[in-house]
């Protein structure tokens, strides 16, 4: 796991998943954000399955993997502080966003923040709270924090869903990167359960409703068809709110779809970016993924 040259610290600590040559057609940077709960690696699986020639990096969020613990009285607008702190640590010129969940919120906030900073924003069920629900708090509170060992980790999320359901590699890196060694022996998870439930408990204090006209760079929002987070309705009413904002369903997924089929949503990746007009691979006139669907 390599920090991108430049990162000067462990604040926002960019991991380079993905590094392609283009031939003749420049190499685009890309800053993939996590959902909550889970770290940058976690993306690894997804980005080395783009067809799409990319400089892909992944920022550990506050609160998670190896970044900093999260202040107690912090609010979502950390997590953009944290974006922009990568984003800088990979130097100079508009990026593209890919964001699940929480780091799809913390993209949206980010280029509210400082417009220009990206070109091109996709969202894979940001976290746009419109009600205070306490059900997704109580469930990350209860999550056990410390094992004997990863090995004890990994026969306990293996067999137990929702964890149960992620690809095989992407639980590996999940685990890699979301456990520290306890000082009392074993391991511990890096996001304590108490933070991931303090995240859920004040997204509705999150001021994703002011961001939104501010965010004025092409931008898609995606929801998994099969999704109980995120309806399609409160998704096509926030992507109305945006300048350039479109939104479409990705069939056979649910909330955690890019982690549970990131081949799939590594070509509806590809399709997005054909569309928007990213360089694709050399020496071929149509890209490999421009359909957006989902099929293993």
């Amino acid at each position: 796991m390599e920090d991108v040259a430049g990162t000067t610290g462990p604040r926002y600590n960019p991991r380079l998943l993905l590094d392609r040559d283009a031939g003749a057609a420049p190499v685009r940077t890309a800053l993939f954000c996590h959902a909550a709960g889970f770290t940058g690696l976690v993306w690894r699986s997804c980005a080395t399955r783009l067809a799409t020639p990319l400089r892909v990096a992944a920022p550990d969020l506050r609160g998670h993997g190896e970044a900093p613990p999260l202040p107690a009285d912090a609010d979502w607008g950390v997590f953009a502080d944290d974006v922009l702190g990568a984003a800088g640590a990979l130097g100079p010129g508009p990026l593209i966003g890919v964001g699940h969940s929480l780091g799809g919120t913390a993209l949206l906030l980010a280029e509210a923040r400082a417009p220009g900073t990206f070109d091109l924003l996709v969202c894979f069920e940001p976290i746009l709270a419109t009600h205070d629900d306490p059900a997704f708090a109580e469930a990350a509170a209860r999550r056990r924090a410390v094992f004997p060992s990863r090995a004890e980790a990994h026969a306990r999320y293996s067999s137990r869903p929702p964890l149960s359901l992620l690809a095989p590699e992407v639980l590996d890196d999940y685990l890699d990167s979301g456990l520290a060694p306890d000082p009392g022996g074993g391991v511990r998870l890096r996001c304590a359960p108490e933070v991931e439930a303090r995240l859920f408990r004040t997204a509705i204090s999150c001021p994703w409703r002011e961001a939104l006209p501010l965010v004025r760079c092409p931008t898609v929002f995606l929801r998994g068809a099969g999704s109980v987070v995120v309806t399609g309705e409160s998704l096509a009413a926030a992507h109305a709110e945006l300048p350039a904002g479109r939104s479409r369903e990705v069939p056979g997924m649910d909330h955690l779809g890019p982690l549970v089929r990131p081949g799939a949503f590594a070509r509806v990746l590809d399709g997005i970016f054909a569309e928007s007009g990213v360089p694709g691979p050399a020496g071929r006139g149509e890209h490999p993924g421009g359909s957006v669907t989902a099929t293993r």
